[in-house]
């Protein structure tokens, strides 16, 4: 991962994680705060880049299983791994980061 003023680029070549469907990174990004970089299908674009902050409670969430969980002192929403709103109390799914993929990095400024 590097990372300058504007920009984040995750290099896929470097970071076996995301090699594979579901594979997850999470990092802190000044401009967006702690997110997760998900591996959601083998095309070059076949990510999902969401801020980890629970829209309804603001904590950050916790991976579980095959998605995410604000737990205490948060609500207990659930969220898939993608991010989409599965169970409340919050009203939406995690928050989307445009990005950027390539063969080679995927890039979010």
């Amino acid at each position: 991962v590097s990372q300058s003023r504007y920009k984040t680029e995750i290099d896929l070549a470097a970071d076996a994680e995301l090699a594979k469907v579901g594979g997850v990174v999470q990092l802190s990004v000044k401009k967006y705060g702690e997110i997760a970089v998900i591996r959601t299908s083998k095309s070059t674009n076949g990510f999902s880049v969401v801020n980890l902050s629970c829209p309804h409670a603001g904590v950050t969430v916790k991976q579980s299983g095959s998605g995410w969980v604000c737990q205490p002192p948060g609500h207990g929403s659930e969220f898939a791994l993608n991010g989409a709103l599965k169970v409340g109390p919050a009203s939406s799914g995690l928050r989307a980061i445009k990005f950027t993929a390539t063969k080679k990095a995927v890039t979010i400024a």
